[in-house]
């Protein structure tokens, strides 16, 4: 069984690691097929991709899946749907841009900086976090451990404050 909190962790996870990426310029000679990659296009190709799309934007993002000669061929997510009560899913359209409506090529990467520092944020998070629910903080104590009878606090963290009075 899927608890609340476990679901709710996998999802700050999940947007946690999607800020850790990055694209760098490249060019179409040394993009290899399956990298994920951006595109931007001509203003024409916006306007043909749109109605395939259904964006206007000229940024078309997305995994190579051929280079050919004349174009490249690359799996771009369509829009979300759904239908009644079920389940929305996500499918992939192939769309072909020539060369010559190709403006700028970019690759995906891991930004090892941002990672590195999303995961530092992450577990002194996490520490405070365990801190404040273990109740580990003594309150008295002048720092010293010397004395173990010394009473313990709970620590309380408000996380919000409501008043109800008129």
């Amino acid at each position: 069984m899927i608890r609340h909190g476990d679901t709710r962790r996998a999802i700050y996870g999940l947007a946690l690691l999607a800020g850790c990426y990055g694209y760098s310029g490249a060019t179409i000679e040394t993009v290899r097929v399956g990298q994920p990659v951006r595109a931007r296009v001509t203003g024409a190709q916006a306007e043909r991709l749109e109605p395939v799309l259904g964006n206007t934007g000229r940024v078309v993002e997305g995994q190579l899946l051929e280079k050919a000669d004349s174009a490249l061929t690359i799996a771009v997510a369509t829009p979300l749907s759904s239908e009644g009560s079920v389940t929305l899913s996500r499918a992939y359209q192939r769309i072909e841009i020539p060369r010559a409506d190709l403006q700028e090529i970019e690759v995906r990467h891991l930004d090892r900086t941002r990672t590195s520092l999303a995961l530092l944020g992450a577990a002194a998070g996490a520490a405070a976090a365990f801190a404040a629910v273990s109740q580990v903080v003594e309150l008295g104590s002048g720092g010293g451990r010397s004395n173990t009878n010394k009473s313990r606090l709970p620590v309380s963290v408000p996380l919000f404050r409501l008043r109800l009075s008129r």
